[in-house]
């Protein structure tokens, strides 16, 4: 399935229904959706800061969508993330923000695209895997496994029991491979040890972990 089918998918069942129902001749998320994508793929990453999406409407648009705003950022936010995962670029999650522009005429949204600041703290995550969305933040010496001692501990039969060390450090976060029976995958690469920043993907076993900015 393409990005715009499962965009369809995603806004049609959860947003596009009710907003049309009280905004019949309105601004349809679901056309916000759209040219958010559009901006997303014609760009190029901003790095490991990741990028912004301001999405512009006029004050009318925004006026009718503000009691919602949150609840749509995050579902426009979410649909970006799902696009630079697929895209296998290390990067910081995009955010998208909707803002109210005074020169815009209702219906129309202009996209603007600003760089984000490489986050300064790091936490890994479990995006696949058990327990699902456990996170460790990145300080100091920390060990991953099966083993119950372990700083994050991974239900994964494919996965050692000590399989990975991580040195974080003011100055970089690294990490090795403590002979593993099933080694460790960055970013799609077999790796034994190497260095870690904002948007990068660890494979152990079935398990997937992805750095992202400390909460």
């Amino acid at each position: 399935m393409n990005p715009f089918e499962q965009l369809e998918a995603l806004c049609s069942g959860a947003v596009e229904r009710a907003f049309a129902l009280a905004f019949p001749s309105a601004l349809e998320p679901v056309q916000v959706a759209r040219k958010l994508v559009a901006s997303f793929e014609s760009g190029t990453s901003a790095g490991r800061g990741g990028r912004r999406f301001i999405v512009n409407v006029s004050p009318a648009d925004f006026g009718r969508l503000e009691s919602d705003r949150g609840y749509l950022e995050r579902q426009w936010g979410a649909m970006l993330t799902r696009l630079a995962e697929r895209s296998r670029l290390p990067q910081r999650p995009p955010e998208v923000e909707l803002a109210s522009r005074s020169d815009l005429a209702a219906g129309t949204v202009a996209i603007a695209v600003e760089p984000l600041a490489a986050p300064l703290d790091l936490a890994l995550r479990v995006r696949r895997g058990l327990p699902l969305g456990a996170r460790l933040p990145l300080r100091g010496s920390l060990l991953v496994g099966r083993d119950p001692g372990c700083d994050l501990v991974l239900t994964d039969p494919r996965v050692s029991r000590r399989h990975l060390a991580i040195e974080a450090t003011v100055d970089a976060i690294t990490f090795r491979d403590l002979d593993s029976a099933n080694g460790i995958v960055l970013n799609r690469e077999e790796r034994k040890e190497g260095r870690l920043d904002c948007g990068d993907i660890l494979r152990l076993g079935d398990s997937e972990l992805v750095v992202e900015a400390a909460e």
